[in-house]
This record gives C-alpha cells, sequence and structure tokens, in this order.
C-alpha cells in the first residue's frame, strides 16, 4: 500500500489535505521490526514520531530486580513520540519491543511540530491523544496504589473484554487472551503466581472458566464487580 494511503487511514491525519499527506509521505521512513525486536530503549533521545501500520508494540520498564511493568501496547493506527513534540530534548522514559512482526512509520518530528502550528485541527486532535495518555496513566497509579492484585485483575480482564469484544455486553462469552499470565501479571504490577490464583478464585466464586488463554466470562456483572470492590 502506498505510504500515504496508509496515513490516510490513520485518525489523528483525517481532515488534512491531499497536498499535506504527500508532504508527510516525502519525510517518512518505513521500518520493519521481527519479533521481540527492540525499536527503543529508555534513556537514548527519540528517533521520531510514528504511526504502527502493523503489528504490536509493547511499552514497559524493568527495575533492577528484574520485575517488568508494562506500561501498554501500540496497535495499527496507533501513534507514539508525542512527548518529544513539546520537549525534543527529553530522552525515552520507557523501552519498546515488537511483539510480532511490526511495520512503523517515522515521521518527521521537525515536520509534525510545523503541522501543530498551520494546522489548529490537528493541534487538536494531538492534544486530545496526550490527554489520553495522562489519564490512562492516571489510572494505571490509581490501580497500583490503590486496589490490590485480584482486583487489579478483574478490572485488566473487564476493560479488555470491553474493547476486544463490545458486541458481549453483560452475555457470557468465550475469549482468547493474546497474553500470558506472565504478561498479565508485568501489565498489572504483579508476577505470574498471582494472577494463576486471581484466575482461580474468580473460577471458585463463579466468574469465569479458564483453561489456558481460553476464558468464558460467566458473569460480566460480578467480574465488574469484583473489579471496584
Amino acid at each position: 500500500m502506498h505510504a500515504t494511503e496508509m496515513l490516510r487511514d490513520i485518525p489523528l491525519f483525517k481532515g488534512l489535505s491531499e497536498e499535506t499527506l504527500t508532504e508527510l509521505e516525502g519525510r517518512t521512513n518505513i521500518k520493519r521490526l521481527e519479533e521481540g525486536e527492540v525499536y527503543l530503549t529508555a534513556g537514548q533521545p527519540p528517533k521520531a514520531f510514528c504511526v504502527v501500520l502493523s503489528g504490536q508494540l509493547k511499552f514497559y520498564r524493568v527495575n533492577r530486580a528484574g520485575k517488568e511493568q508494562v506500561f501498554g501496547y501500540a496497535r495499527p493506527h496507533d501513534v507514539f513520540g508525542l512527548t518529544s513534540l513539546t520537549d525534543p530534548y527529553k530522552s525515552v522514559p520507557m523501552n519498546c519491543l515488537s511483539r510480532s512482526t511490526t511495520e512503523i512509520a517515522e515521521i518527521d518530528l521537525p515536520l509534525i511540530r510545523e503541522l501543530m502550528h498551520r494546522e489548529p485541527q490537528f493541534a487538536v486532535a494531538i492534544l486530545k491523544e496526550q490527554s489520553k495518555r495522562y489519564s490512562d496513566m492516571l489510572d494505571l497509579v490509581d490501580q497500583l496504589s490503590l486496589k490490590d492484585a485480584h482486583n487489579r485483575l478483574a478490572k485488566w480482564l473487564d476493560a479488555w473484554v470491553d474493547e476486544n469484544h463490545p458486541e458481549a455486553g453483560d452475555n457470557e462469552v468465550l475469549v482468547v487472551l493474546p497474553y500470558t499470565q506472565s504478561e498479565i501479571a508485568a501489565q498489572i504490577g504483579t508476577v505470574r503466581e498471582v494472577v494463576s490464583r486471581g484466575f482461580s478464585r474468580m473460577e471458585k466464586d463463579g466468574i469465569l472458566r479458564a483453561s489456558g488463554k481460553r476464558v468464558t466470562i460467566l458473569s460480566r456483572k460480578r467480574l465488574r464487580q469484583m473489579a471496584e470492590s
């Protein structure tokens, strides 16, 4: 697919003229990452303003004891490198690696900053995206500070079903999770054994049935109650 067609599909760039999209294309590099390849390391300078075209990226940090905390994942049409738009000299705060074969569009940072001055609607879209990221980070801090690990697991699972199976509503639904228990643990700030016990507890309480990554949610209402308790 032509780079301009790829960028046209990105929600952040909706409303930009063909001329502007062509200008973006001229200063865009398409980069392919293999599964497990590190793209960014915490502490290094930013490379570009990036758009995920295919695949998936993981953003995370690891402490000295080797414990990993996942801050989020970027999927097709997601963007990253927002902090570099306001502070071009600030180093990258977390690591980024590819969870699968992934293509990203690296767009020249000075051009994005220039577009924010030229295109008010684009600047507003950037601000909305930054605000969403800030809210997501506050929610993560709130979860880690105020909820125990089992509540966080229920909250994570309910949010994942909402995002990936919005048609399910409150009905019983079978889902296949794309993450191992260790990967889920890294997202909610705990360890695999605690996630395993959390699933066992929810099975005992009649909230779900689990077999590996296959999980049948039996009661969304009770799952939400556990998430908010």
